[in-house]
């Protein structure tokens, strides 16, 4: 499909589709960055339609983007947006940007992507991660199954990144076998607590494994051979404990969620992968100034690789070779792995490429779902066997 305009429909006004302050995250301006002229968003969806109207009104004054967004119908739910965008309002893509608990099932309420097939058969999706918040993976897959046939990309953007596929095509050109991973991830607790209260409370999000440290299990995932998750073993520091006080607190953590739903402050997990290789990933909720400080080391025969600032505007890729003791740093700069991502899903559907540049397809992430609720459930487990035993 090739045509004049192009037409989107948005899931969510807020910070996914829109942007903030909190972070790169903004579909709609990489929608206008690949589409100009041709971006035609028919209609936004959100059930506080203040919100969605307060959005569109910038949009509308943006001289440079006004015209995408000049026929935009606001609607309060998909059952809405099905019947009023037919005939040349058809989507020609959808972007979810809701919450998770709003996808990743057949549950009504929590089937975003099969009640959007269902009205449009012909659309395809981007959704973000996770795909789901729930950890009936039956679900996940019996979603999967609705969406075979659909052209579907999920947020998985760091793979889009140029120092990631120097890391892959180092890894399938010299046909290296890995033999480690290590990741960390490690948060500014300070940057969470202002606006992301939901981040802190695990009835309300899934939390920070599942959440937040998705991108690297997924990332560690695409460079390496598969993760078998009998083998995933997890220690973590809770907040109960001497070590999980956090001085920085910006809310009343006490006073707002459960002590059965706090989020650990530090998960140190390990796993094997199929051919022998081990994983570790160490997640904390730990800095103070800033936003993420996130590294990816891999480790094979007589090779380093080392991505260093995968969010950042200027990440490092860090390379040592077989025959050297150097490492020889590259900054990659002016690549913005979101743009690539929502490039390559449309040249995709407008029949310019073919399905393999979308590198991250809803059946792959199922099973980076997989591992991150893995490493989540192995850390309860073990934190409550460590107290019992303690009891």
């Amino acid at each position: 499909m090739s045509t004049s305009t192009f037409n989107v429909l948005l899931l969510g006004a807020g910070p996914i589709n829109f942007g903030s302050t909190e972070g790169p995250w903004n579909h709609s301006k990489r929608l206008e960055q690949k589409l100009g002229s041709r971006l035609n968003v028919v209609g936004l969806i959100d059930r506080d339609l203040k919100r969605a109207e307060d959005v569109l009104t910038i949009k509308r004054a943006d001289a440079n983007v006004q015209t995408g967004y000049e026929k935009t119908k606001v609607f309060s739910s998909i059952a809405e947006a099905a019947s009023g965008l037919t005939g040349d309002d058809v989507p020609h893509l959808a972007v979810l940007g809701f919450q998770p608990n709003t996808r990743g099932a057949t549950i009504p309420g929590h089937n975003n992507e099969i009640e959007l097939v269902r009205s449009f058969p012909n659309i395809a999706l981007l959704v973000e991660k996770p795909i789901s918040d729930l950890d009936d993976f039956a679900e996940v897959e019996a979603v999967a199954k609705e969406l075979k046939g659909t052209i579907t990309s999920v947020g998985y953007m760091l793979r889009y990144l140029k120092a990631v596929q120097e890391m892959k095509k180092i890894i399938d050109d010299n046909k290296l076998t890995v033999m480690a991973s290590i990741t960390t991830y490690l948060l500014a607790y300070s940057f969470a607590s202002k606006s992301f209260f939901g981040y802190w409370d695990k009835s309300r999000e899934p939390g920070p494994i599942v959440s937040q440290a998705t991108h690297v299990c997924d990332l560690t995932r695409y460079l390496t051979p598969r993760a078998l998750l009998d083998t995933v073993h997890v220690k973590t520091v809770e907040h109960s404990e001497p070590a999980g006080n956090l001085s920085l607190l910006e809310f009343d953590e006490e006073g707002l969620v459960k002590p059965e739903n706090r989020i650990s402050r530090v998960t140190n997990a390990t796993w094997k992968y199929e051919n022998g290789a081990v994983g570790t990933l160490l997640h904390g909720v730990c800095l103070h100034e800033g936003d993420y400080d996130v590294e990816l080391l891999i480790l094979a025969d007589g090779w380093k690789l080392k991505l260093v600032d995968p969010y950042g505007t200027a990440p490092k890729l860090y390379i040592r070779r077989p025959g050297t003791t150097e490492e020889v740093m590259t900054v990659f700069t002016d690549d913005d792995c979101y743009y690539s991502e929502v490039s390559n899903l449309i040249d995709v559907i407008d029949g310019k490429a073919d399905k393999s540049i979308i590198l991250s397809s809803y059946e792959d992430a199922i099973e980076s779902y997989k591992l991150t609720w893995a490493i989540r459930h192995e850390g309860e487990r073990s934190f409550a066997e460590r107290n019992a035993s303690q009891a």
